[in-house]
């Protein structure tokens, strides 16, 4: 069935829309995309009054007309919007029928958000829903003035774009930009609409000279001179602004000066219309028009809000039914109200409308008005808490502080916390500062702080050392206890691990001792104090202790935590999300210890709690550490997993809150690396490192860019990279850093820039940092790459013997576990190693091995290096074609990454190569060297796998050097070519110079 959209609340005021041919164009094309399943998201801006809802509303008439399902959800300025506001007004509008899907259980009562699992939960029902409209059908949602959007509602905003190309699905969201200022939530989250989304933007300017002369030429046959006097007057006074123009318009005709006599219009002289230059004068002039009663409803309606249910506006007025009907249909008349069609509330026309209204009635009347409002509106069986609270306080009246704390607990409860924690501080604003309102105090800085350790951690701290003193005051053991705790975890993210984690583990402590009495403080409902903390506070301590390095300890710590039973606290979360992070901090320690089977274990029991709890947000981020931390070392050839792992993070965490999830890509970064899309890593790393209080991910991507500005020869700026996450250098203590692993790969990676600027000095102080932040965190992940930048070192230094030493050593710890990159390296080091040392059969081995696990990987770079080490294999083993067709294929997977030092590298091996070429004995019929030793073992009576074998070489090798011998001596058997090998004694001297040799074709 069709919903009927409401088109009452779609007045067709043509300043409006005049001049918009070419926007109403746009919109066009984006509904019929989205009627074809290719839907988006809209964003039209610009100043109030400008046009903006007449616009976005007139597309919506035309997409009821066309089929589509059509919902819309306003905000409203001068209440305080509840969570979710304008979608719980959308739903609202909502009507299933038989092949509908119902709402979403969230929004399934009407006029609240329901309980929800999570905020998670919500949008993905809400993704669901719309998933679920049947084929064919287009739905359109029109959010309406999203500057006033509580930021829960602008999270599901950014979650539905994200997702609308796939869904016959159009959302319209209009907002006024010269009321987003850059602290606003929404400053910060166009830019992110339009690149993650690809949202149009429809940004609408005043109205020019002669769009105002085509409306007035349209709609009034004035000569000439009148015309141009209208036009001037017009643009002197509303300055372009269609909805002051229609007001200004409206208000001539309505006086007279603009008048019509038969087919005519006349313009009377405008200098003595004394009509206002302003709307709000405008808006007065015709509230002056209606009778005493109207105007005192009309009053009361804006000070209700700018929605006004009938049911709060008749009692509040003090009049009986008829008169309010009297008095609204007048106010509709006048064009200052809307009637909504199920006739149970009204909304005034225009925003600008009711705060003209509001404006005009004296601050000390609102105040009283506001507070019998606020009475009215709490002895309703199931009151607005946010209404209430708002007009509370608004009247300054006391009783606000109780109803800011119950609208803030509903918000933490829908995980809107970014308006909850507006609520407590609205709250905390009006609480005094002695007896029993010191409690009250410490308990919503507690609330404040804990909601706020999510996004801006720094922030919280003020907030619990105030909890803290106030708890030390008044004697409060569990308010003491919880602000430790959390102040801890805080600290962790601002400061350090080694500054966050003893206090996290005291505040754990003092939980842990409190009586069951205080304990059950902790749990108490919502209309209480909504802690995050649960039964057993010490899970998160292990994700902590894991991913700072302290290993054996999260061990520890995680396998004696006692499963409990999960249940619900107070901040919605339930108490196995504990547990959870306990399997997470375990998977991290265990993969740190060289155990991934256990690892893998830990993390599916992780994933699953916060699955079912609904907690995306953190289910993200254990799957993003599993990801760098685990798969992309013991599962590196697995590379279809790194993608899926990559974007099932993404995913998860584009369900989470702004707040929690500002970015949210960072498992991309390594997998685009590793794949050798280094441009993309490049671009996402950069992106991350703008994150402010991600100091995780900040590290990760900083690790990144070093390790691509080292492979792309810009030493500088990779050294820059890493004073940026070691401001101490090599004597950055172990643990110091929020996550230990970044902080390990990037010591090993200074390692190796000194190798390259050939400072031994700084090498070893490296290494040696290296070797303690190992030794310190108890780590096997990290020995083998310690070895075998160890082993670079002596070979650096001519030690040859400890060189091979301790790549031996790195190919051990890299084959227990099994380490695939690790394993590339060790083996490629051998590799030269052995060809340096002339055992040329181990080298062929060990270069095989590296090659044959970086096509496994998927790894390009990888391959790229172990392909000039099989190259410098084969000018020591005097085949130099073979040498030059690799490092075409070197250079072919090096120049698009612009990896110089390796192409450097290439190209100082091709001079020796000329060199060798130069000085190359010439055999006959133009055989090279590499294909005359394959002749005269080919003559001995060896076959081809046995000629590979003595070679080095695979059979397939031989088989094309062969299928080359015959085709340069015009022969087709072995014996044939064996007959050539006797006759020109390349049996007896294989140096023979027999005729003058070309070398062969550089490729």
């Amino acid at each position: 069935m069709i919903i009927p959209v409401d088109h009452s609340s779609f007045p067709g005021t043509t300043p409006l829309l005049v001049g918009r041919d070419r926007e109403q164009d746009v919109l066009r094309d984006h509904l019929a995309a989205a009627i074809a399943n290719h839907g988006s998201l809209v964003l039209l801006g610009g100043e109030a009054g400008v046009g903006k809802t007449a616009l976005a509303e007139t597309i919506c008439r035309e997409a009821t007309g066309q089929g589509a399902l059509v919902l819309v959800g306003r905000c409203y300025d001068l209440t305080e919007t509840p969570p979710y506001g304008p979608w719980v007004e959308l739903f609202g509008r909502y009507t299933s029928g038989d092949d509908s899907p119902a709402l979403p259980a969230a929004f399934a009562r009407r006029g609240a958000v329901g309980e929800v699992a999570s905020q998670g939960a919500l949008f993905q029902q809400t993704l669901d829903f719309l998933s679920a409209m049947p084929a064919r059908r287009a739905v359109v949602l029109l959010l309406d003035d999203i500057h006033w959007a509580d930021p829960a509602s602008l999270d599901l905003l950014r979650v539905l774009a994200r997702s609308a190309s796939a869904l016959p699905l159009l959302v319209l969201a209009t907002y006024r930009a010269d009321e987003v200022p850059r602290r606003h939530p929404l400053y910060a989250l166009l830019p992110q609409l339009v690149r993650e989304s690809h949202a149009g933007r429809v940004d609408l300017r005043p109205l020019d000279d002669h769009a105002v002369r085509s409306l007035c030429v349209r709609q009034y046959h004035l000569p000439g001179p009148d015309l141009e006097r209208l036009v001037r007057y017009l643009q002197s006074r509303a300055e372009g602004n269609a909805l002051f123009t229609g007001e200004l318009l409206r208000s001539l005709a309505e006086s007279g000066t603009l008048r019509r006599e038969g087919e005519a219009w006349w313009l009377d002289d405008l200098q003595h219309a004394a009509l206002p230059p302003l709307l709000r004068q405008v808006i007065d002039r015709r509230v002056a028009r209606l009778d005493a009663e109207s105007q005192r409803v009309l009053a009361l309606a804006a000070v209700i809000g700018q929605e006004a249910p009938l049911v709060v506006l008749g009692p509040f007025a003090e009049t009986d039914d008829e008169s309010l009907l009297a008095a609204i249909e007048a106010a509709c008349e006048a064009h200052l109200l809307i009637e909504a069609p199920d006739g149970l509330q009204v909304r005034f026309a225009h925003a600008l409308i009711r705060e003209a209204l509001y404006d005009g009635i004296s601050p000390a009347r609102r105040r009283l008005m506001h507070r019998d409002i606020a009475e009215l509106l709490a002895a309703a069986p199931q009151p607005d808490v946010d209404a209430v609270a708002a007009h509370f306080q608004r009247a300054s009246d006391r009783r606000a502080v109780m109803w800011l704390i119950r609208a803030g607990e509903r918000a933490q409860l829908a995980y809107a916390w970014l308006t909850a924690i507006e609520r407590y501080e609205a709250a905390l604003a009006l609480v005094g500062e002695s007896g029993g309102e010191m409690a009250q105090r410490g308990w919503l800085h507690y609330r404040i702080g804990s909601l706020r350790r999510a996004g801006t951690p720094d922030q919280s701290i003020p907030h619990f050392d105030t909890a803290l003193r106030i708890a030390a005051a008044i004697g409060d053991r569990a308010l003491a206890a919880a602000a430790r705790y959390t102040r801890g975890l805080c600290l962790t993210y601002t400061t350090g691990p080694l500054a966050g984690i003893p206090e996290m583990t005291a505040g754990a402590d003092a939980l842990e001792a409190l009586s069951p009495e205080e304990q059950a403080r902790l749990d108490i409902g919502p209309d209480e104090h909504g802690l995050p903390v649960a039964s057993n506070p010490r899970g998160f301590l292990v994700c902590l202790l894991a991913t700072s390095g302290r290993i054996a300890e999260a061990i520890a710590m995680g396998e004696a935590m006692r499963e409990g039973e999960p249940r619900r606290t107070p901040l919605g979360e339930l108490s196995w999300a504990h547990y959870g992070a306990r399997d997470a901090g375990l998977s991290t320690a265990y993969a740190l210890a060289g155990r991934p089977a256990a690892s893998d274990a830990a993390f599916e029991r992780a994933c699953n709690r916060f699955r079912q709890q609904g907690n995306y947000s953190t289910l993200g981020s254990v799957v993003t550490l599993h990801l760098l931390w685990m798969h992309l070392h013991y599962h590196t050839d697995r590379p279809d997993d790194h993608e899926r792992l990559a974007e099932e993070a993404t995913t998860a965490r584009r369900l989470a809150s702004m707040i929690a999830a500002r970015y949210d890509r960072i498992g991309h970064l390594p997998v685009h690396a590793l794949a050798g899309r280094w441009a993309e890593a490049k671009e996402e790393a950069e992106a991350a490192l703008y994150v402010p209080d991600q100091q995780g991910w900040c590290g990760i991507a900083v690790a990144l860019l070093a390790e691509i500005a080292c492979a792309q020869g810009a030493p500088e700026e990779a050294w820059a990279h890493i004073r940026a996450l070691l401001p101490s250098g090599a004597q950055t203590a172990p643990g110091s850093l929020e996550w230990w692993q970044p902080g390990l790969s990037i010591i090993g990676l200074a390692a190796a820039l000194a190798l390259d600027a050939g400072d031994p000095v700084a090498v070893r102080e490296w290494l040696e940092a290296h070797d303690r932040w190992l030794v310190w965190a108890g780590a096997t992940l990290g020995l083998s790459e310690g070895h075998a930048l160890w082993s670079r070192y002596y070979r650096q230094s001519v030690d040859r013997e400890q060189a091979h030493a301790h790549a031996e050593r790195a190919l051990i710890h890299a084959t227990e576990p099994r380490q695939p990159l690790a394993l590339i390296t060790a083996h490629r080091l051998l590799g030269e190693l052995d060809t340096e040392a002339g055992r040329y059969e181990e080298a062929a081995h060990h270069l095989d091995a590296s090659l044959a696990l970086a096509d496994a990987c998927a790894a390009p770079f990888e391959r790229a290096l172990t392909v000039l080490a099989a190259a410098q294999f084969h000018l020591a083993t005097d085949a130099p074609a073979e040498a030059w067709t690799l490092l075409d294929e070197v250079r072919a997977i090096c120049t698009p990454l612009d990896a110089k030092p390796t192409l450097a590298r290439a190209d100082a091996l091709a001079a020796t190569l000329d060199a060798v070429r130069a000085t190359a004995p010439a055999y006959p019929a133009g055989l090279s060297a590499r294909e005359v030793e394959v002749l005269r073992l080919v003559a001995q009576g060896l076959t081809n796998p046995q000629v590979a074998a003595r070679l080095f070489v695979s059979p397939r090798t031989v088989g094309q050097h062969l299928s080359s011998i015959y085709n340069k001596l015009g022969v087709a058997t072995r014996a044939a070519a064996t007959r050539f090998a006797v006759e020109q004694h390349l049996l007896e001297n294989p140096a023979i110079r027999a005729v003058p040799n070309s070398p062969p074709p550089r490729r």
